[in-house]
């Protein structure tokens, strides 16, 4: 078994979770604007070259902010849209919590996305759409 390398950018370190799931781990103090997003999609498909994938956003632990323009990206950008079929944002604070429902209810993500409180419940619900990402 190969361990993946960690790609990090200033506000996030991004991962392989596993053969299918791509784990940004937002850092502490994190103001993610639409650079720092655009880096964040492209370390992405470093790791999953020319393959679909899903998503594992861990924000718990931390504090941070996301500019509109960002989540507008995260939400539709065409070319990271077209490979990342699912992503579940785990959360353990109501500031980020807010933020992200923000993100689900207005910028509506083109593609399934859920908030969660806990890792394991993220990491289930994404296990249920590893379909999505077979080709």
């Amino acid at each position: 078994m190969s361990i993946s390398p960690v790609l990090d950018s200033d506000g996030a370190s991004i991962s392989k979770f596993d053969e299918e799931t791509v784990l940004i781990k937002f850092k502490d103090g994190a103001n993610v604007r639409l650079d720092e997003a655009i880096e964040i999609r492209d370390k992405s498909m470093v790791l999953f070259p020319e393959k679909k994938f899903l998503a594992l956003i861990d924000a718990t632990g931390i504090f941070g902010t996301i500019a509109p323009d960002a989540m507008n990206f995260f939400a539709r950008d065409k070319e990271l849209t077209k490979r990342r079929m699912a992503q579940a944002i785990v959360v353990d604070n109501l500031p980020l919590r807010i933020l992200a429902t923000f993100y689900l209810r207005v910028k509506k993500p083109a593609r399934e996305a859920r908030i969660f409180n806990k890792i394991e419940d993220a990491t289930r619900w994404l296990a249920e759409r590893k379909h999505l990402v077979e080709n």
